[in-house]
C-alpha cells in the first residue's frame, strides 16, 4: 500500500497557510484553471487559432474591398469605351498598338 509522502504533506500545508496560495487547493479554482488551461491551448477553438482566423477574416475583408473598387472602375471604363468612341481610340492606340492605315507607329524602349 502507497503511503502519503510526509513532505508532500508539508508543503500543502505550507501551501494552505499562506495567504494568497491557500485558493489554489479548492477544487473549484483548480478545476476552473484546468478548464482555462484547456481552452487556451489544447480545444480545437484555442485562442492561437481563433487569432490566427481572426486575421485571415481581416486579410480576406481587405481583399474583397479591393476587389469590389476594381470592379467599380472596370465598370466605368466599359461605359466609357461603349459611349465614348474617343476614349476607346486612344486606349486601341495606347494598348494595343493598333494604328490607321497612313500611319506609322514608332515605339521606344527604356534600356
Amino acid at each position: 500500500m502507497l503511503r502519503p509522502n510526509p513532505n508532500m504533506r508539508n508543503f500543502l500545508s505550507n501551501i494552505k497557510q499562506h495567504p494568497y496560495l491557500k485558493h489554489l487547493t479548492n477544487i473549484y479554482v483548480v478545476t476552473l484553471i484546468a478548464f482555462t488551461v484547456w481552452i487556451i491551448f489544447f480545444s480545437s477553438n484555442n485562442l492561437l487559432s481563433q487569432r490566427k482566423l481572426r486575421k485571415q477574416l481581416k486579410e480576406s475583408r481587405a481583399e474583397r474591398e479591393y476587389y469590389i473598387r476594381e470592379i467599380e472602375i472596370n465598370r466605368q471604363n466599359i461605359h466609357l469605351l461603349d459611349n465614348d468612341l474617343e476614349h476607346l481610340e486612344r486606349i486601341a492606340r495606347e494598348k494595343f498598338l493598333m494604328k490607321r492605315d497612313n500611319e506609322d507607329i514608332f515605339i521606344f524602349v527604356e534600356e
